[in-house]
């Protein structure tokens, strides 16, 4: 029986106010800590961008960026590029159909690059750290189960696939190109895609996560981004965070920004537009880097030093989207439609081990799918060149209570 660790669990999004009343209480000691940690995430910038959206992005030396403030890459010696090249577990087909041939372009939101030797990071405000921190911290208590089957039992709602471990089967990457929407969600909401490495037990357990996602809570509009999250638990307590709200992900490029807004949104029974993602191993460093669009570009990388469970590779990866509502009334997933023609997708999935680097039908990498009452997956298949393996997710929510 293929094993599942539990997605996501135990994650409750404050809202604006329940956030701010957090902060109002905040003892002496905690505001402190906090005023420590944005003066090592907000890094005097050579140079400040200001995006069409109100983000700002401060172009921080390269060898000053909040990263390497954590103390598990206290001797870190930036690694520039991978060892792997640019190659990418996910070939660039070209398609007869120029609808669904548009890709996101590199830094679709930033008007300009920070200048040479520096890189790009989202300047942070007190209110929107702690919003960060709490939300992390409430989302990643370990209390799922190695052995359980079937969609989560907690207040975070997932439907995808998953390439579980067989005969210690080990992966090295995880990617593919998801039909970028922007789904309908209000306070206390969020919807997303995801593309999941994980690998350890509950007490170790080590994750990455990066995908699309609409959450006002946390980037304070309804904007479809760019995300990230790492994490990796010690004796059981979950430590990591979102994009750069705490020190861990080291930024390369200077263009391709955490938090970023994406753009254009595909359309549903119109044009699609893809963002293609790629978390992929360094074997020989054991960094995890994350690959950005059509020219599989390098953005940056999370450090092994970081994890200790998937340094040398992972134990399951996933692909899908994910909802979670605070109220009774969970949010659209994907585009809502649950179609084998127009519903949001993930198309040319692959993953990268010994014995390949796609899903063409023919390699040993046990599938299973997870689903809810109310957001579920189909057409999963391979479907030739262009399409690769796809599936679509998605669903339009509703009571809660008629989703688990």
């Amino acid at each position: 029986m293929f094993y599942f660790l539990h997605f996501l669990a135990n994650f409750l999004l404050l809202s604006f106010h329940s956030a701010n009343g957090r902060f109002s209480s905040l003892s002496i000691e905690e505001d402190l800590q906090l005023e420590k940690e944005l003066k090592s995430l907000n890094k005097p910038p050579l140079k400040t961008i200001k995006t069409q959206y109100g983000d700002i992005y401060d172009c921080v030396d390269i060898y000053e960026q909040p990263a390497l403030d954590n103390p598990l890459l206290e001797h870190h010696k930036i690694q520039t590029s991978p060892s792997f090249g640019t190659k990418s577990t996910v070939s660039s087909i070209p398609t007869p159909n120029k609808t669904l041939s548009h890709s996101l372009k590199i830094g679709a939101t930033l008007r300009d690059a920070c200048p040479r030797g520096t890189v790009p990071i989202r300047r942070t405000s007190k209110e929107e750290l702690l919003r960060a921190k709490t939300s992390f911290t409430q989302q990643f208590q370990p209390s799922y189960s190695t052995k359980d089957v079937g969609p989560p039992k907690s207040a975070i709602f997932f439907a995808g696939i998953s390439a579980a471990s067989r005969n210690a089967t080990t992966y090295y990457g995880a990617g593919g190109y998801v039909s970028v929407y922007n789904p309908n969600v209000s306070l206390g909401q969020f919807s997303a895609s995801v593309i999941s490495i994980e690998g350890g037990p509950v007490e170790q357990f080590s994750t990455i996560r990066v995908g699309w996602m609409v959450n006002i809570n946390q980037f304070g509009d309804a904007q479809t981004r760019l995300y990230t999250i790492w994490g990796q638990a010690v004796n059981g307590v979950m430590h990591g965070c979102y994009n750069t709200y705490c020190s861990g992900f080291v930024q390369l490029n200077p263009q391709i920004a955490l938090g970023m807004v994406l753009e254009p949104i595909s359309i549903i029974r119109g044009p699609q537009y893809y963002v293609k993602l790629e978390v992929q191993l360094d074997k020989s460093s054991g960094n995890w880097w994350l690959l950005y669009g059509e020219t599989d570009t390098p953005v940056g990388y999370w450090s092994s030093s970081l994890f200790t469970s998937i340094n040398s590779g992972a134990d399951v990866l996933r692909w899908g989207g994910m909802a979670y509502s605070s109220t009774p009334e969970l949010p659209t997933m994907g585009n809502g439609l649950t179609d084998d023609f127009f519903g949001c997708h993930f198309r040319r999935v692959a993953l990268k081990y010994e014995a390949g680097s796609s899903l063409n039908g023919t390699l040993d990498a046990p599938l299973a799918v997870a689903q809810t009452g109310c957001y579920k997956i189909g057409d999963n298949s391979y479907k030739g060149d262009f399409w690769g393996y796809s599936f679509w997710f998605g669903g339009n929510g509703g009571d809660a209570k008629q989703c688990t």
